[in-house]
């Protein structure tokens, strides 16, 4: 009787330890999921002269432009120079495409 008695208690204290272990996995889940944060929105406009540009709209032609040109690798980096005086906008993609220039 004794021995059922301490295989019950042995018993008892496995569970006790799965559901605490199953507790502080929930507890985790919960924390990471709250603790995200959202990235915020960023929208610039580019005004000269009575003339609205997005720059996103600048970027997604340069990008458009630098695909026409034949180029197929992956776009890692985009540098603008905008010249508003000209209404041109100057690129570099991936370090290169130097002199390149589209117009808005």
């Amino acid at each position: 009787m004794a021995t059922a008695k301490k295989a019950a208690k042995a018993e008892t204290k496995v569970e006790a330890k799965a559901e605490e272990k199953t507790e502080t996995k929930a507890k985790a889940t919960k924390t990471t999921k709250t603790t995200k944060a959202k990235e915020a929105t960023v929208a610039v406009e580019f005004q000269f002269k009575g003339k609205n540009t997005a720059v996103n709209d600048l970027v997604e032609a340069v990008k458009a432009a630098y695909k026409a040109d034949g180029n197929e690798d992956a776009i890692e980096s985009v540098n603008l120079y905008i010249q508003p005086e000209n209404g041109v906008v100057y690129y570099v993609v991936n370090g290169k495409s130097e002199g390149k220039c589209i117009g808005f």
